[in-house]
């Protein structure tokens, strides 16, 4: 019975293991990227920001659609009538009016305009020659200012400002994606460091416990103190408690690039122990800070936003002066009418006889008709001027649209100065990590010959188990400084491709500003 219950135990304990080892995902740098430009959150946001502005830019642009209105109305008016020779008692109309206009803004600020009206009109009124008449027209309207509002950039300025906003928009997802890289990078290589620490915490801890062991046995055959023992002990308990923090380190750090790259939703929301499959890189990059200082230039969305935020606030300027001009506009007209109707017929062709002797019908299709034979050929050109007093007075909205454009200027030169700090820094830290992974590579293998001496020391009698212990410690902090100087290597390196905004490129990652965003 009893070998049959640890025949069982062992049965579990394997299918637990099995079930783990299920759950453990080895990752890459690379896969991670791509899992986390696939579902983090606040890409999906900035993506969406992006399209609404696409949305906002096609709305500027229907301002040149042309715009097709229609109207219908019917009316009745009843008034007195003041004399006998209009009618009697009172004068009555009954009128119908259909029309239609197509208008088209030009490129140049103007307007022009055609229309079509049709009305019809029956009346009481006496002495008429026509009743009911049909009237027709067709016009033909050009208005374009001369001064204020004439102008390609001035009529297409809200066009421009939004095509500017989706292109910002735009250079704000890429920024965006730039920090998610950098952000996915250094969680990926501070994974990578508390695994290896933790690793190099359970190397020490075993060095403490061969110790201990090794010690009970010499205690057992009296040649050794008890003090030694309990050093040996001491310290192997100082290094449990050091595991157990080198754990949960390494267990907070997964968790944070898990809930970064958004892990959950990648695999249904089961949970998943992912474990970094790259090793930190270690050769020496040589880095030439004006030539990095050229690609943030080139290269970085933010730097980028401000050169499209001075074109916005340029052209803002510049029609916040053309509203300063008076505005002188040219009017062209052109229009043809046409008449046609129930023509009335009185005795001796007279309409004072007040005697109807018949009638010959019309249709409403004769008036048009008569319109589009353009019998009836009418102009007129002129000019308008409208001086506001106001733009004499003050000058508020130019003065202000000046001070938003000085802000922006500002800001581009504060951008610049700052991208060049960054990179100076970026580029001095690049070359400090190197040299730092030299000199903690020398430290640890210098600690552990000391260690390997100490030892042997120790089998001669000449040292004692605390002094052992203490170049294990020195051996295993030579490790994990080697370990934080080797990942804070990359991490340079990766605020160096962010700071040059090269990150996309560097990990195979296409941006377009349609938003297609692809790892490879």
């Amino acid at each position: 019975m009893k070998k049959i219950l640890i025949i069982l135990l062992l049965l579990i304990a394997l299918w637990s293991a099995l079930a783990f080892a299920a759950e453990e995902k080895i990752l890459s740098l690379q896969e991670c990227l791509a899992i986390a430009l696939k579902n983090n959150i606040a890409l999906g946001i900035k993506v969406v920001q992006v399209e609404g502005q696409e949305g906002l830019l096609k709305q500027a642009k229907e301002k040149f659609l042309p715009k097709l209105t229609f109207q219908l109305a019917k009316a009745k008016t009843n008034s007195p009538s003041y004399s006998w020779i209009e009618a009697e008692g009172a004068i009555s109309t009954e009128s119908q009016q259909i029309s239609g206009q197509l208008n088209q803004a030009l490129w140049l600020g103007g307007n022009l305009s055609l229309s079509i009206d049709t009305s019809q009109y029956e009346s009481n009124q006496r002495f008429q020659t026509i009743n009911p008449r049909y009237e027709g027209s067709i016009n033909f309207t050009l208005v374009q200012p001369l001064l204020r509002g004439m102008g390609d950039r001035i009529s297409r300025m809200n066009i421009i400002i939004a095509a500017n906003n989706r292109n910002i928009s735009a250079n704000e997802l890429k920024s965006t994606l730039l920090d998610t890289v950098y952000q996915v990078e250094e969680l990926y290589w501070n994974l990578v460091f508390a695994e290896r620490n933790l690793e190099a915490k359970k190397q020490a801890l075993k060095l403490a416990e061969d110790l201990l062991n090794k010690n009970k046995k010499m205690a057992e055959l009296g040649v050794l103190a008890e003090i030694e023992i309990l050093s040996a002990e001491a310290e192997t308990a100082s290094r449990r408690a050091e595991i157990l923090e080198a754990r949960a380190l390494l267990d907070n750090s997964r968790d944070e690039l898990c809930s970064t790259i958004n892990l959950g939703s990648e695999n249904g929301g089961s949970d998943m122990m992912i474990r970094p499959g790259d090793a930190p890189r270690c050769d020496e990059r040589k880095v030439a800070a004006q030539d990095i200082l050229r690609q943030a230039l080139a290269n970085r969305p933010d730097y980028m936003n401000t050169a499209i935020n001075l074109k916005s606030r340029n052209l803002e300027l510049g029609y916040a002066r053309n509203q300063l001009l008076p505005a002188l506009n040219l009017n062209f007209q052109y229009w043809s009418p046409g008449l046609a109707g129930t023509q009335i017929l009185y005795r001796d062709n007279n309409p004072l006889t007040d005697e109807v002797i018949g009638v010959i019908p019309g249709a409403v299709s004769d008036a048009f008709k008569n319109a589009m034979e353009f019998d009836y050929k009418n102009w007129a050109i002129y000019l308008s001027l409208d001086i506001p007093l106001h733009t004499l007075l003050t000058r508020g909205a130019y003065s202000a649209a000046k001070m938003e454009q000085r802000e922006a200027l500002l800001r581009r030169l504060e951008m610049e100065r700052q991208i060049a700090l960054e990179v100076s820094t970026v580029a001095r830290s690049v070359a400090t990590s190197f040299q730092r992974i030299q000199a903690t590579q020398s430290a640890r293998e210098l600690a552990e010959k000391k260690l390997s001496a100490e030892e042997k020391r120790q089998a001669a009698g000449l040292s004692t188990s605390y002094m052992v212990l203490q170049f294990q410690r020195d051996f295993t902090q030579a490790v994990s400084t080697e370990l934080r100087a080797l990942c804070d290597y990359n991490l340079a390196l990766a605020r160096l491709e962010k700071t040059a905004g090269t990150g996309l490129e560097a990990k195979h990652i296409e941006f377009q500003k349609n938003q297609a965003l692809s790892g490879q």
